[in-house]
């Protein structure tokens, strides 16, 4: 065979292609390559592996000795998710090996993980500095930013036009709230990447979490991000640039495609010419980075030495050019020469919005496993006398609470459950409710309609119950009971319930007895949530929040149209805390 001539001589590459990712290690000599040389693991992000990999090949070509031993370094590139999931104490035993070093695409990873068994007594790992850094832009076929700039939009718009365009936020249909306002709602079709396996679609939920954290109605806007991620998620980088394939056009609802993705990834794409290249655009309020953090893990002093000799061959300026080649920043925001608006990207570095504590980051992705939950609620609407009284000039309790609902429908994705019951008394027999529509998802089939128009179609056709009274209590019971036993795990199982007065069937059962039953018949591992929404003088929320709260939900009152719409969309971002 060919023997190996020049400077492979001295240093072998070897690469091995496994399930979990790109195996490097370079032996530098016989006196690193016998048992007693000190070898650390480095798991890296595949994105920037390659620069880890010519780094590492360099640190082992210099035989740097710790203790005595000659140091050498191990890279493999693994998804960020695989070792967070092991060091979290919840990965498969044998599909990741346990890294010395880890250099995950960002800090949120290692935030996420922190406290956990796996990460060592002092619970957070000692971070060395930043490897490479990249934005999380908004990225969009050319031929649409172009026509953006041609409807006048700003170079740099605002994340709340951007989410409004993406159907996010609860004002959507009318328009962005900020800005000049020339961006369209709902034209685009937005893509994420999951925030359970993706640093990106991590980032964009703590981008939301920020920006709405103090705004009014910003937990409802919360949701709205939330369910639009849902919709929107990617299985890959790749997948999102594939929907810019002019063949592949709009989708149904005649919206554009866009992607929420690192900037080097653009950098990527273009750089195959493409042939609709990506344009990226950085939100004026600035946007998250991901700052590939250099991660010591091992707890072994020597080991923990070489890493820091390891950390010095990464923050060479050998290293910083190999990072900027693949279209990364420097951590200090340096953009490579390459960057320009003909390929897509702008030189100047986004401001980045401040970096979220581990706190915030657990609490942001425990709210997204619950929010990301689908809903299976049953909505109930009092149709008693009193409900034809006006709330606003022109306007009955009836109307405004009919409205709310129907405008709650677009919120909700095909796959969401939901079914409608109204109530007063004698409905049915001496049955104070009756069945509008059964509760099944809204995409369903329901003969020649959809479940999602036939609801639209009972809304419309919801009317008072002329001098029918308030058979609450009995109703609340039957709803509870019927919940309960069509319980689905998958789902937040939820019930909606709108009155304007308290209970009035005196034939049916007293607070206190609806109050046992909930008590008795509640399972906190199968848990049913109720909300409900009180309208106008005769409400007694005291009760209604005694039946609610045993159920971990609420009851609120409101008086105007608006306030219904609003704690309307409060209780469809709610959820029931584990």
């Amino acid at each position: 065979s060919q023997r190996l001539r020049g400077p492979l001589a001295g240093a072998i590459g070897l690469v091995l292609l496994t399930g979990l990712g790109a195996y490097a290690f370079t032996a530098a000599g016989d006196d690193c390559a016998g048992d007693d040389a000190l070898t650390i693991g480095v798991a890296v992000a595949p994105d920037v592996a390659p620069a880890v990999i010519r780094a590492a090949s360099r640190f082992n070509d210099a035989r740097h000795r710790v203790d005595g031993r000659c140091a050498r370094a191990r890279v493999r590139a693994t998804d960020p998710d695989a070792v967070a999931t092991l060091l979290s104490g919840k990965g498969v035993a044998g599909v990741t090996e346990r890294p010395d070093v880890w250099i995950p695409d960002s800090s949120l990873w290692v935030k996420l993980v922190e406290g956990s068994a796996q990460t060592g007594p002092a619970g957070a790992p000692a971070t060395l500095g930043g490897l490479a850094s990249t934005p999380i832009v908004l990225a969009m076929p050319r031929g649409l930013a172009v026509q953006l700039r041609n409807l006048g939009a700003p170079e740099r718009p605002s994340w709340t036009e951007l989410l409004a365009a993406a159907g996010t936020a609860s004002n959507a249909e009318e328009g962005p709230a900020t800005g000049d306002g020339v961006i369209p709602p709902r034209l685009f079709r937005l893509q994420v990447p999951d925030p359970d396996r993706s640093a990106t679609g991590m980032g964009t939920l703590m981008l939301a979490g920020a920006l709405l954290a103090r705004a009014p109605g910003g937990e409802a806007d919360f949701a709205g991000v939330v369910r639009t991620v849902r919709e929107g998620v990617a299985v890959s980088v790749k997948a999102e640039f594939d929907a810019f394939d002019p063949a592949v056009g709009k989708d149904k609802a005649d919206r554009y495609p866009v992607a929420l993705v690192p900037e080097q990834a653009v950098f990527g794409y273009n750089s195959r010419r493409p042939a609709e290249p990506a344009v990226a655009v950085y939100p004026a309020e600035g946007t998250v980075f991901l700052d590939h953090p250099v991660t010591v893990l091992s707890e072994d002093p020597a080991k923990a030495g070489a890493a820091r000799l390891l950390w010095k061959a990464l923050s060479a300026e050998a290293t910083r050019d190999d990072v900027q080649r693949l279209g990364f920043r420097t951590p200090g925001g340096a953009a490579p020469a390459g960057f320009s608006a003909k390929n897509g990207l702008d030189p100047r570095a986004p401001e980045a919005l401040p970096a979220p504590s581990a706190a915030e980051v657990r609490r942001t992705m425990q709210s997204w496993a619950q929010l990301s939950l689908s809903i299976r609620m049953l909505s109930i609407i009092d149709v008693s006398g009193s409900m034809d009284e006006k709330v606003a000039p022109g306007v009955t309790r009836l109307q405004a609470t009919v409205r709310t609902a129907q405008g709650g429908l677009p919120l909700l994705p095909d796959d969401s459950e939901l079914g409608q019951w109204i109530f007063s008394t004698e409905l049915r027999g001496k049955q104070d409710w009756r069945e509008l529509v059964s509760v099944g998802p809204l995409g369903q089939r329901l003969g020649s309609a959809t479940r999602r128009q036939r609801m639209l179609s009972a809304f419309a056709q919801i009317r008072v119950k002329e001098h029918g009274d308030t058979g609450l209590y009995d109703t609340v019971m039957a709803a509870f009971d019927y919940m309960k036993r069509t319980y689905k795990p998958e789902y937040v199982n939820s019930i909606l319930l709108w009155t304007d007065g308290r209970n009035e069937d005196r034939s049916g059962p007293s607070l206190a007895e609806t109050l046992d039953h909930i008590r008795r018949e509640y399972d906190p591992e199968r848990p049913i949530l109720i909300n409900m929404f009180g309208n106008g003088d005769d409400v007694d929320v005291g009760e209604l929040r005694q039946i609610a709260r045993l159920t971990r939900g609420d009851a609120y009152v409101a008086e105007t149209p608006g306030q219904v719409q609003a704690l309307f969309l409060k209780a469809l971002s709610q959820r029931v805390s584990p």
